[in-house]
Order: structure tokens, then sequence, then C-alpha cells
């Protein structure tokens, strides 16, 4: 498998994750969310997908919070009168990549069966028990890749980070490409996953005695500065 950073990109990295390190602070422990707060980060998962701006209201906005809460939600009896809310409200949210007819939608279609999958006898807490309980990290990311919808590496590995259910995997994302393109490294999301991921922790992390999942959120929540930096 070939290597994509070399030392210097690594020790580049190094320097803007020292720099930025301090503020950046993690998410509440999966723990200590409540039912809505859980389902909320998965639903924000399909609402980022192409813009991340819908997926902060979804989880700010209090009027948005309302009509998405697992209380109301519930009250929809039929998949099909769920997806017609969600696919509204998406749209309202100017959500990227949502079709114009919900019956076609695949995004609100996703939402309906991840609502179902987390609420069917069970609950979002009790789902993310199990996860919690999963052996090694690569078994929660293929847990939720198995059992929720449009949860893909990136989805899969930021919930994960956001609810602290894993210290060394990386949400590798656009921006996060951005600041790698800005130390010379050329590559794209088509690269290899999990080899990007691996040399990021190893070379630059772990050298610094930080988690792959801080390191993600360092380079995730200061992109635009890292960019601006000579």
């Amino acid at each position: 498998m070939p290597e994509f950073l070399s030392t210097s990109q690594a020790t580049q990295l190094q320097r803007i994750a020292q720099r930025y390190k301090k503020p950046v602070k993690l998410g509440k422990p999966w723990n200590q969310r409540t039912d809505d707060e859980l389902w909320r980060k998965v639903l924000g998962q399909i609402a980022v997908v192409g813009r991340a701006e819908p997926g902060e209201r979804l989880q700010h906005d209090p009027k948005i919070k309302r009509l998405v809460s697992v209380k109301c939600l519930r009250r929809f009896q039929t998949d099909a009168d769920l997806q017609k809310h969600l696919h509204a409200l998406f749209v309202k949210l100017r959500v990227r990549y949502v079709g114009r007819n919900w019956k076609s939608d695949r995004k609100s279609a996703a939402a309906v069966k991840n609502f179902r999958k987390l609420t069917a006898g069970d609950s979002p807490r009790k789902f993310f028990d199990r996860v919690a309980k999963c052996k090694s990290e690569a078994e929660k990311i293929a847990m939720l890749q198995r059992e929720l919808v449009f949860f893909g590496n990136k989805s899969a590995r930021d919930s994960l980070i956001e609810l602290r259910l894993a210290k060394n995997v990386m949400a590798l994302d656009a921006r996060i490409y951005g600041v790698l393109r800005k130390v010379g490294v050329r590559l794209s999301p088509d690269d290899i996953y999990r080899q990007i991921e691996k040399e990021l922790i190893e070379k630059v992390a772990t050298p610094l005695g930080m988690t792959g999942a801080l390191l993600d959120r360092v380079l995730f929540k200061n992109y635009d500065q890292i960019l601006k930096q000579r």
C-alpha cells in the first residue's frame, strides 16, 4: 500500500494541529444525551451531505428540534406520512440533493428507515448502547453502516466521534482534504480511505499525544483559518 503523507507534510500538519488544538472540545458522550439528541445526530448525518448548514439548524433551532423530536415523529403511523413530513422539512431547510417529489426522495426515505430502526421496540439510547458494547471501533463503524441507511465511511465515523464512541478514527471530508492539499498532499476522496486515516493518526495525531478524533475536529473546525495561513 503506497503512503500518502511524507515526513515533511506530516510535520506541517503537526504544527497546524498544535496551533489550533487547545480551543477544540469534543461533544458530550452518548450516554449523557437524550433520545432526541441522539436521533438528531443520526438525522443530521443525512441532512449535511452536500451542505452543512441544515445540520446546524437541526441541532440548534428550537422550532426545528420540536418538528423532529421522537415524540412528534412517533405520531406518524405510516411511513408515507412520516416521509412527507421529513421531506417538507428538508425542503424548508434547503437540504442538498432532496428531490421535489417526496415519493422518490432518497434522503427523506433514508431518514424514515433510520427513525424506525432507532425506535421500533427500542430507543435511540438503547441502540447506541448496543453500539457502545461492540468490542472494537471497526465493529462500531461496521454496525452503523450495516444498520443505518445513508451511513458511509465519513458519516459513521463522524457520529462515533461526536458521541465519543471512538477515539482513533477520522471523518475525512472536503475540508480535511482541503487542509491536506494545502500542505502538498495530492489525493481525492476516492483514494483509499482507511490508509489516509491511518497515516494521519500515526504520523500526526499520535506524535502529538492526540487522538484521531481530536485531530479530526481541529482540522475541521479551523479549516478557514488554516487555509489562510502562509
